[in-house]
């Protein structure tokens, strides 16, 4: 079942109310993302920015985060590869890494379709709840872009 254009609509102008960047959704086996552009505002007397500027804009990066307090491990064991690397394309609800905490092994999922830009920790390095773990480019569809 399609989700309705009054359905989008209230989500979107929710979004806008807040400061996220990048949302991704999933609805009956059906996948939506939003990322938000940042685009200049005018008024009356002011001009547009310039269509080149100085700078390059720095991408937009999400974080994967820890689920819990625990030791963090890129491989599934030691004897393995890491799961992701650096520069490294990865799809939402892919495995990523491991934390592990008294024996017990929890799995992080990312929750973005993107690359990782940065891996922010080493094997072994602890790690506290919500710690960022890698930041992520996200994938921005084309089928959202305006």
């Amino acid at each position: 079942m399609p989700m309705e254009k009054t359905g989008i609509k209230q989500l979107l102008d929710y979004i806008e109310t807040t400061d996220l960047e990048y949302v991704s959704l999933e609805k009956n086996g059906r996948k939506f993302s939003f990322s938000r552009s940042v685009s200049p505002t005018l008024t009356k007397n002011s001009t547009a920015v310039s269509e080149k500027s100085e700078t390059p804009e720095t991408p937009k990066l999400v974080s994967i985060r820890s689920p819990i307090v625990g030791r963090f491990y890129s491989a599934t064991r030691p004897d393995r590869p890491p799961l992701v690397v650096e520069g490294g394309h990865i799809t939402n609800g892919q495995r990523v890494a491991i934390v592990e905490a008294m024996k017990i092994r929890k799995e992080v999922f990312s929750t973005v379709t993107g690359t990782i830009v940065r891996m922010l920790l080493r094997d072994g390095d602890p790690v506290e709840y919500g710690q960022e773990l890698y930041s992520v480019e996200p994938e921005v569809s084309d089928t959202f872009k305006t």
